[in-house]
């Protein structure tokens, strides 16, 4: 399974703007648990940027939002959130199988 994170926006003109970032498959079902837990609980995310340097000094930006997620189709999220569960057993599967040899 693959997992894009899209985000969207509008210009002044109404042309939509999207830009795609893929989450690694390790990193799946964090967040799918995150999205469930900030659903669930009805809180508000904040969205930042950190800076890092190459030097490894992080800073956080100036820019910041706040927002909310909805859910679409309760379905589909319990479906994805399965799915994500089996992709890291499978993974957790794959490694012993390296460690035993």
């Amino acid at each position: 399974m693959k997992l894009r994170l899209v985000l969207k926006t509008l210009t002044n003109k109404s042309k939509e703007v999207i830009i795609k970032f893929n989450v690694a498959p390790s990193k799946h079902l964090g967040l799918v648990n995150f999205i469930n837990l900030a659903l669930n609980q009805n809180n508000p995310i904040t969205f930042t940027f950190e800076k890092i340097s190459k030097t490894g000094e992080q800073e956080e930006s100036k820019i910041q939002g706040t927002f909310k997620f909805e859910g679409k189709d309760e379905k589909q999220l319990k479906e994805m959130e399965n799915e994500a569960q089996e992709t890291d057993k499978i993974k957790k599967k794959q490694k012993q199988k390296k460690k035993s040899k």
